[in-house]
């Protein structure tokens, strides 16, 4: 006999919010492993050219640094030609907004 929708086996169930067993073992493996290794993971990190080293820093930096939302936000001309003559000079370019 099929389990009618919304209920189970388990009148409790797991909790709301709780971890999966599985997947805390996995994390805390691969906590352990990593730890194990960080001489070694630290030696092959120096070993790869410079922008691999960049591009494995910021994928990795994507699991632990948290992702901020992107925001708008509104200075209005004056500010903003405050900002971009100064930046226009220093990269050697020609500001072509109207101003």
């Amino acid at each position: 006999m099929p389990f009618e929708k919304g209920k189970s086996g388990n009148k409790n169930g797991r909790p709301k919010g709780s971890a999966n067993k599985n997947t805390t073992v996995i994390r805390d493996a691969f906590s352990e492993l990593v730890k194990d290794n960080l001489e070694q993971i630290k030696k092959d990190f120096q070993t790869l050219d410079p922008e691999k080293r960049v591009k494995l820093f910021l994928d990795m930096s994507k699991y632990i640094i948290p992702t901020l939302k992107a925001t708008e936000l509104d200075l209005g001309d004056k500010t903003l030609d405050r900002f971009n003559k100064p930046l226009a000079e220093f990269f050697g370019v020609e500001d072509k907004r109207k101003v």
